[in-house]
């Protein structure tokens, strides 16, 4: 309904929903304590603030994986990190300047998985949630 009526329209909504906050808004403010943190669209916030990207694996075992980290920073680079490695699962951090790399990455990234035991995997661009988190945090520290 917001969608249908902001055409030649200024709206202004507050929410504690990123999501919601992502899909209406062309602008999004985030606020700390009162006071307004950063201001932009979506695109540019999470390009400004995020993380990058998290690239999430099902490995084919419970036991610890020691092959993907070092294969990771060999294809993309040394500031892969490692977010969680869980039962069947691991997460790993890529800094979005890594991006252009990955048209061949994962080419042979496909190829490589059983070796690798990985099962399958998943990758995802930092969230406007996790964006807000991070303001947060560093309002925190100051």
């Amino acid at each position: 309904m917001l969608k249908n009526y902001k055409k030649d329209r200024i709206i202004i909504l507050t929410t504690h929903y990123m999501d919601e906050a992502d899909i209406l808004g062309d602008r999004i403010g985030i606020m700390a304590k009162g006071q307004l943190m950063c201001l932009g669209g979506s695109l540019f916030l999470k390009n400004r603030f995020g993380a990058g990207y998290k690239i999430t694996m099902v490995k084919t075992n419970k036991q610890p994986n020691k092959l993907i980290g070092p294969y990771l920073e060999d294809r993309l680079g040394k500031n892969i990190k490692k977010m969680s490695e869980v039962s069947s699962e691991i997460t790993y951090q890529v800094p979005v300047e890594y991006a252009p790399k990955f048209v061949h990455f994962f080419e042979t990234f496909d190829n490589d998985l059983q070796q690798l035991g990985i099962k399958s995997y998943g990758i995802s661009i930092t969230t406007l949630e996790e964006v807000f988190l991070k303001i947060n945090a560093d309002f925190q520290k100051t």
